[in-house]
């Protein structure tokens, strides 16, 4: 399983290399000139994101879609509307007709599934696929089991685990194939004064991108520790 990490606009340069791929969120491009321009000078895999989780709305359509011309991101994550399952349907049924004669040549597009239930995740995924979406993300603000859901519907192919409030959901759903990548901002979380990821295990305080106190050797082991749980070379000792 892939994975990307949230990081401040400060630690981007040189922290970025500790993970596979390029979670880009549309929001704060608007908000943090000098996170845009890294972004567009960058060359690697990237999925971009409108921007709901941080700001509890998805950015509009037409300021989204300019984003997404200038970065020319890999996916471009459907609009969405954090822990609205009717908000998020009726913005990103509206962006795919919007697509429909707007495409930008090569880009995939993921869908959020939002459901409440199993059967209304189901329910989300067939009406995206029968519009062509390929891609499928999953929020940690579902009220579902997300490993035992995706284990029981490995025909939902092309899943990523949008965001991650413990490590120790990572160390099962990294043995699922049909999730491909995670993006998180907990290893940034977990570093605090004292805190290492492997002693947090989670935390749910935000993360800025202005952060300019990060401790770098901390910041440092958590990217690496959390990139090794998601490509399942963790080794958990037991006394």
């Amino acid at each position: 399983m892939l994975c990307s990490v949230e990081l401040p606009v400060k630690y981007l340069k040189d922290f970025s290399k500790y993970f596979d791929f390029d979670f880009v969120i549309a929001s704060t491009c608007l908000f943090y000139p000098e996170y845009f321009e890294f972004y567009k000078s960058k060359s690697r895999f990237m999925i971009l994101d409108n921007g709901a989780f941080e700001t509890g709305r998805s950015i509009n359509t037409q300021e989204y879609y300019e984003i997404a011309k200038q970065l020319n991101p890999d996916i471009l994550v459907l609009p969405d509307v954090f822990k609205n399952e009717v908000g998020t349907m009726d913005l990103s049924l509206s962006f795919l007709k919007f697509w429909k004669n707007n495409k930008i040549k090569n880009i995939e597009l993921m869908g959020v599934l939002p459901g409440e239930t199993p059967n209304r995740i189901l329910a989300e995924y067939e009406g995206f696929k029968k519009e062509g979406v390929q891609w499928f993300g999953l929020p940690y603000s579902s009220m579902i089991d997300r490993f035992q859901f995706l284990k029981a519907h490995p025909e939902i192919e092309n899943v990523h685990i949008l965001g991650l409030p413990t490590l120790n959901e990572v160390l099962s759903l990294c043995l699922l194939p049909n999730v491909k990548s995670i993006d998180s901002s907990l290893p940034v979380k977990c570093t605090g004064t004292d805190n290492f990821i492997s002693k947090c295990l989670t935390s749910n305080c935000p993360v800025l991108p202005d952060r300019v106190d990060l401790n770098e050797s901390k910041l440092e082991y958590n990217l690496e520790f959390f990139s090794n749980a998601c490509h399942n070379e963790c080794l958990i000792l037991r006394r």
